[in-house]
């Protein structure tokens, strides 16, 4: 009896495997940990070389600004990973829940599953995850940057903050695999989710609706931080969970009667 070589030691190759593969060996997670690291230190060094910006690029125009408080850094870095992050989680989500776009893989896959719906689960929670973990890191280059350069940050706010943006991502992701649901494109799934993530914003301006919108937590570290109580955004999360539940649910169905 031969001894079992390496290959035959490896454990069996399931969904969730290979969707952490996709994530790490496409380089997908270098794009989510380069946006947000990049961001945390442009958000910090922006808030704290603001003034010198301003004078050394302002020409004759005096522009008097005030000195730079430490919540001016996670102030730039939500600001920037309001557009540039969430277009890159988008982006790679798009690629991981788009299941129909390559109908030879899509294919493949189904005959290896009892139903399509087992294809979702696994694709959304590794890509949230790698969201997750590059928010965190984005935020951890913020705080520590920032401390450094202009002072303090209270750790509970910005802990809790940082919490509430990644349930804020776990909503951006279910958006993107509903709208994968309706398209077959990942160009298409991209247009669509970010448009429906737009219109929150402009729905938001009416007081009365905002504090009840999930795109109130992308900014909850910075509120926080100013001092606002955490039981502001308690409806705001309750809608982020449900409506995250909703849209999965939406795009399991529309995953388990679409035809190839």
């Amino acid at each position: 009896m031969s001894a079992p070589t390496a290959t035959d030691r490896r454990p069996p190759m399931t969904l969730w495997r290979l969707e952490r593969a996709r994530l790490v060996r496409t380089h997908r997670w270098l794009l989510l940990a380069g946006v947000y690291a990049s961001l945390g230190v442009l958000g910090a060094l922006g808030a704290r070389y603001l003034n010198e910006i301003i004078e050394r690029f302002g020409g004759e125009v005096t522009i008097v600004a005030p000195e730079p408080q430490p919540v001016d850094g996670l102030i730039q870095f939500v600001s920037n990973g309001a557009q540039l992050g969430i277009l890159a989680v988008v982006v790679v989500a798009a690629g991981a829940l788009s299941l129909d776009a390559k109908p030879e893989l899509s294919a493949f896959l189904r005959t290896k599953v009892s139903s399509p719906v087992v294809l979702l689960l696994p694709a959304y929670v590794v890509t949230l995850l790698g969201s997750a973990v590059a928010l965190a890191l984005g935020t951890a280059v913020t705080w520590v940057l920032t401390e450094s350069l202009i002072g303090a940050l209270s750790a509970g706010p910005v802990l809790l903050g940082t919490l509430l943006g990644a349930v804020f991502l776990a909503f951006a992701l279910a958006v993107v695999a509903a709208v994968a649901g309706f398209t077959r494109s990942q160009t298409a799934t991209v247009l669509g989710a970010l448009g429906a993530l737009l219109l929150l914003p402009a729905v938001g301006v009416v007081d009365a609706v905002a504090v009840w919108l999930p795109s109130r937590l992308a900014t909850a570290v910075v509120a926080l931080t100013e001092g606002q109580p955490a039981g502001e955004f308690l409806r705001a999360t309750l809608v982020s969970l449900a409506a995250t539940a909703a849209l999965l649910a939406l795009a399991a169905r529309r995953l388990s009667r679409r035809e190839l």
